[in-house]
């Protein structure tokens, strides 16, 4: 009896960790195109969320990654398709302080040949 309700349970954990949940929405920002009207807006954009969730729900059937990624791609194009303009979502900013970030040395120092800081760190050259 414990082994069987062992093995039921064990089977049933190994098979819920090859599915993968679907994404809900897109990460991409859909906007109206010019004279436009809100209802028809609203229905292109029904329309693409569910033909991109019908694909990603079968993908997610299968068991593949990067899921939302695709879902993304697929609401994109469709919305684009039918003359909406979409914008991708902001990435992470950074905050560079005096002297780091791209395109400068490490660390305050002089100033040695072209391209290359050098002093107070490693210095870079591009």
């Amino acid at each position: 009896m414990k082994f069987s309700s062992f093995s039921l349970i064990a089977s049933c954990l190994a098979l819920g960790a090859c599915a993968s949940v679907p994404p809900v929405g897109p990460r991409v920002t859909a906007v109206a195109a010019d004279n436009v009207s809100d209802r028809k807006f609203t229905a292109d954009d029904a329309a693409c969320r569910a033909r991109a969730q019908s694909v990603t729900d079968r993908e997610a059937a299968n068991g593949e990654s990067g899921l939302q990624r695709h879902y993304d791609s697929i609401y994109a194009d469709c919305m684009m398709d039918k003359g909406h303009h979409v914008e991708a979502p902001m990435g992470p900013r950074y905050a560079y302080g005096p002297g780091y970030g791209p395109g400068y040395g490490y660390g305050p120092g002089p100033y040695y040949g072209p391209g290359f800081y050098y002093g107070g760190g490693w210095g870079r050259r591009w």
